[in-house]
């Protein structure tokens, strides 16, 4: 092959080379296509509806991306919202969400939330919101959040009244109580015919927390819910009711010791019987913060006497012939 020949081929060959190097680096510099919603709103305002009533709230949107447009999800605030919503948009494509919010049992202002999950790289969650006024067609008097919060020895008990919005006649014709356990439920009818009043009363025995609906079924009216939170406290308290000593190193010289208290809250004064627990287990320290109001018990595992391994006792306060157990809990390294 002639020399000639052999050069103008080499420069040929790096030419489309080069060439074809620059043509690559300008395909790889072009960014991916991506979606990319727009949503002509994210809140829908109702000022007033009536309870019961159900509403609708559409949220249009746009892809105004280069790719398909996903909804991943769309995960309401609350068991009262439910979420309808166009799952793929194509490019210039457009969408709708679709919210239902029941209004039954939401009495007042309310303000609820829906969040948008998609594929869209700038844009990944979006927060959807219904918010407005809730008329209720029956009044109660002291709101349908209710505390009851009272000593076991003293009954405890709250009372309330519920009526028509309107003044007119109101009759109950049920009570639901999910609570039946610990508290009973008393309803009584005014002459006029045109409100009941109610009365919430602890029957538990023991101290107890405890929360839940009362439901008043009433004609041509959703039903009404009364949400009670119980606080139901004994001649004392015990903070904490549960001690994690963690791990602990077998024969350890120095105290890992926890601290109980134990404070007055119903009584005249404190009144502590005996401490049961397993003296060979463990070292008690009683001391008194405040006469007769307030004894702080401090812990200690013996470690020396605890096998190897996880340990669970329990150490008894006795008090009025009754015992407030606290549970002791660890692992002997």
């Amino acid at each position: 092959m002639p020399r000639l020949f052999r050069l103008i081929l080499l420069i040929a060959v790096q030419a489309c080379a080069f060439w074809a190097s620059v043509a690559f680096a300008e395909t790889s510099n072009v960014e991916p296509a991506t979606p990319k919603i727009a949503l002509e709103r994210t809140e829908d305002i109702v000022p007033t509806v009536k309870e019961g009533q159900t509403l609708t709230a559409q949220f249009a949107f746009i892809n105004q991306g280069q790719a398909d447009l996903v909804v991943e999800s769309v995960t309401t605030s609350c068991g009262c919202t439910l979420a309808q919503f166009d799952k793929v948009t194509k490019p210039g494509g457009k969408g709708v969400i679709n919210l239902e919010l029941h209004t039954s049992g939401i009495a007042g202002s309310y303000r609820k939330t829906a969040t948008v999950k998609t594929n869209d790289p700038t844009n990944p969650s979006i927060t959807l919101i219904m918010t407005g006024e809730s008329v209720s067609q029956v009044k109660v008097d002291k709101g349908r959040n209710l505390k009851l919060e009272g000593c076991l020895d003293q009954n405890p008990s709250i009372s309330f009244n519920v009526s028509d919005a309107e003044g007119g006649p109101l009759v109950i014709v049920a009570i639901e109580n999910s609570l039946m356990e610990y508290l009973d439920v008393v309803a009584a009818p005014r002459p006029d015919g045109r409100s009941y009043d109610l009365t919430l009363r602890s029957r538990v025995k023991e101290p107890k927390n405890f929360t839940g609906p009362i439901n008043l079924l009433i004609p041509d009216s959703p039903m009404v819910s009364i949400h009670v939170t119980a606080n139901i406290r004994g001649p004392f308290t015990i903070q904490p009711q549960e001690i994690h000593f963690g791990e602990v190193k077998m024969n350890l010289q120095g105290k890992v010791g926890r601290t109980i208290l134990v404070q007055n809250t119903c009584a005249d004064k404190l009144i502590v019987g005996n401490i049961l627990y397993n003296h060979d287990h463990f070292k008690l320290e009683e001391r008194w913060s405040e006469p007769e109001q307030k004894l702080k018990l401090v812990v200690s595992p013996r470690t020396e006497n605890l096998p190897a391994g996880p340990f669970e006792e329990r150490l008894g306060i006795e008090s009025n012939g009754k015992v407030y157990d606290v549970l002791l809990k660890g692992i002997i390294m």
